[in-house]
């Protein structure tokens, strides 16, 4: 499989201080990060996927987004387009606005990849952001949040990747990929779900629990402190996975050893690459990484 990641931006990642959103408690606002440590973490990023026989490509971080007022959010790649993993690309429209230029750059450097690209309508009440999905191909179903997504947003996705089924999981996270991951087995099929149940609200812990029964895969419940956290106490980001076949990239470890020794028991590797550096703006594995 191909994985996208963005170059970092030549004058530092947030070298000015972290901005701060109103819906990403973990955003530190002010916050510099450590540039030598955010790229030695980068590259056992990379080098953890690259040993997992997947290719990786780098695009560059845009010119137009690292000046004095520097958007930097580029480098959460995952946000401004999901793809079907075969050769098909859909580019979003930011649930933020003012990350709406991303969506318009990543198109012109995804084309010369040679890659089919169809883009949502700009149009109000269509939004939608990668990190509010989870497409897991082989299953053909589209798992999204309700956060910076909107309904029209999520129907055109679901109609592009021509999937079976959508699964909407609304919680208090500003992403999806802040509270839940699937996880893989070698063939590509959902074996396990992992999810935040204090997270959801109630209708969508129904949504979930209706697929996983129906389908008999098993479903993890991890606290706050795993996934995105609260306002008081930002979490470890540890369900902010990239699901592999077979294998699952998270930043740290759950804190119930039980659940990475049944995902074990189901076939899942589990490699662990720390993001401390990305995480404090709000992002992960997931958000700076993205499937072709």
């Amino acid at each position: 499989m191909k994985i996208v990641l963005s170059r970092l931006p030549e004058s530092g990642w947030w070298r000015n201080g972290v901005p701060q959103y109103k819906d990403n408690p973990a955003m530190k606002k002010g916050q510099i990060p450590i540039n030598n440590l955010l790229i030695k973490e980068r590259d056992a990023l990379i080098k953890s996927i690259e040993k997992e026989g997947h290719k990786i490509i780098e695009l560059e971080f845009p010119k137009q987004l690292d000046r004095k007022n520097p958007k930097h959010d580029f480098v959460f790649i995952r946000d401004p387009f999901i793809s079907n993993q075969n050769g098909k690309v859909i580019i979003l429209r930011a649930g933020e606005p003012t990350r709406r230029i991303e969506n318009k750059i990543v198109k012109k450097l995804l084309e010369p990849l040679q890659v089919n690209i169809c883009e949502m309508p700009n149009k109000s009440g269509w939004r939608a952001d990668g990190g509010e999905f989870f497409y897991c191909a082989n299953n053909r179903v589209l798992f999204s949040g309700l956060q910076r997504n909107t309904q029209k947003g999520v129907e055109f996705v679901a109609e592009e990747l021509n999937v079976n089924e959508v699964v909407l999981l609304k919680g208090k996270g500003f992403h999806l990929d802040t509270f839940f991951t699937p996880a893989l087995n070698k063939d590509g099929y959902i074996v396990a779900l992992i999810i935040c149940n204090k997270i959801l609200d109630p209708q969508s812990k129904k949504n979930l629990f209706n697929y996983a029964n129906g389908n008999n895969i098993p479903v993890f419940n991890i606290p706050e402190n795993d996934a995105l956290g609260t306002k008081k106490q930002t979490g470890k980001f540890a369900v902010n996975a990239l699901p592999l076949p077979g294998i699952l990239l998270r930043p740290d470890y759950f804190s119930n050893p039980a659940i990475d020794e049944q995902l074990g028991e189901l076939g899942i590797k589990i490699k662990i690459t720390p993001t401390t550096q990305f995480q404090l703006s709000g992002g992960s594995v997931h958000c700076v990484t993205n499937e072709l």
